[in-house]
């Protein structure tokens, strides 16, 4: 690559506010080389081992993928010059194994994928992936992408550093919102105090008098509820007063109508008895049925 492009690609890649930016100055530099090569951004999270997301040029545009694979899931080597994160390496004969693991498609006769990792701070925050054919002559695509592949390092590097100090500068904007919030309600709440305390200190025949009209109001509430008490109670007492009167009629009335009923039960059986005693004579039967009616009376 002539000196004059890597130089202008680096102060384009210095311009480059976002990681999807200078991505996409890298997959035309690619594409520069050879169209068929395939060229991908792996995001990871060092404290979880995890791959998290895929960043795929596509047209202008920058596909995100959320992922969940495991960093241990790469061979031992890769991992190893991943976290050294100056260094190439690729998979060999397992390339388009470990692309489908990615979640990348292998192209039709096969290639070799090669990964360069990208560090900040000493740990592993990401990966470039460059998927290229198979060659039998000629120099790999990779090889003449290096140069740009270190420049980008460099600018994701700095737009990494960007974002994390933007996003400490979130949080400790957003800290010191939540202290200065509890601050203003602890003084709040420590004037107020404050303010009793001197109101109960400085005039304390007020606190008296105070506390003594509360207490009145309480024995005028407490009176009201017992006069009212004593009106129901009055009240209930008056119904089952006249209730228990009218219960008494009752029983009275129940008593006469026993008894009545009675005197005409004996008088049937009176009855009953001359019929069924008597003989055919009439005389004889009206005789007795008088003196049953009689006896009644």
């Amino acid at each position: 690559m002539p000196p004059r492009t890597l130089a202008t690609l680096a102060t384009v890649l210095s311009a480059a506010r976002d990681a999807d930016a200078a991505l996409t100055l890298l997959q035309h530099e690619a594409w520069d080389i050879d169209r068929a090569a395939q060229l991908a951004l792996f995001l990871c999270d060092s404290r979880r081992s995890l791959i998290t997301e895929r960043l795929t040029p596509q047209d202008g545009t920058v596909g995100r993928t959320p992922m969940t694979v495991s960093v241990d899931h790469l061979p031992p080597a890769i991992r190893r010059a991943l976290v050294s994160g100056a260094t190439l390496a690729d998979f060999g004969t397992e390339s388009d194994d470990y692309l489908k693991l990615l979640g990348l498609s292998p192209q039709q006769g096969g290639g070799i994928l090669t990964v360069r990792g990208l560090t900040l701070d000493g740990e592993l925050v990401g990966f470039v992936a460059v998927y290229e054919p198979r060659r039998r002559f000629g120099n790999r695509v990779v090889e003449r992408l290096s140069p740009a592949i270190d420049l980008f390092a460099l600018a994701f590097e700095r737009i990494a550093e960007h974002d994390a100090r933007f996003e400490a500068v979130q949080a400790l904007e957003a800290l010191t919102r939540n202290i200065h919030a509890e601050y203003n309600t602890a003084v709040r709440g420590l004037k107020a105090e404050l303010d009793e305390a001197r109101r109960q200190n400085g005039s304390p025949e007020g606190a008296a008098g105070h506390r003594i009209g509360e207490l009145e109001r309480a024995l005028a509430a407490a009176r009201s509820e017992a006069e009212n008490r004593g009106a129901r109670l009055t009240a209930v007492e008056d119904q089952i007063s006249r209730a228990v009167s009218r219960l008494e009629e009752a029983h009275l009335q129940l008593h006469t109508q026993g008894e009545v009923v009675r005197s005409q039960g004996r008088t049937l059986y009176e009855i009953e008895k001359a019929l069924d005693e008597s003989s055919s004579d009439a005389v004889e039967i009206v005789r007795k049925i008088r003196a049953a009616f009689s006896a009644r009376s």
